[in-house]
């Protein structure tokens, strides 16, 4: 069985393009926009959460949801070049090319 992912981006082309490269590389995908996220992460479990955060990041309530039900070890954080680390998330800076964004999903 492929490993389920929800990608939370709220730029819809973008949010897209990591759905088609992700689904042509056997996995399942959901896609939300940040503000139906919580609801959906409350509803469905996931094997990797790909997360494009607001900034700062402790201020974006997915980020906050899912720092307070542990779920920190299954999110990869799709971050601006120029943004510092966030202690506990592993990041992928965008812009990143496919192979980039499937060696960190695997």
């Amino acid at each position: 069985m492929s490993a389920t992912v929800l990608v939370i981006e709220d730029y819809a082309d973008l949010r897209a393009a990591v759905v088609s490269v992700l689904s042509r590389a056997h996995y399942v995908c959901d896609s939300v926009e940040t503000s139906e996220a919580v609801e959906r992460l409350r509803t469905h479990r996931y094997a990797t959460i790909l997360l494009a955060p607001k900034l700062p990041v402790s201020d974006d309530p997915v980020v906050r949801y899912l720092a307070d039900h542990g779920e920190a070890g299954r999110v990869l954080l799709m971050t601006d070049p120029d943004s510092d680390p966030v202690e506990d998330y592993r990041t992928l800076s965008k812009p990143f090319n496919r192979e980039e964004l499937l060696t960190q999903i695997r």
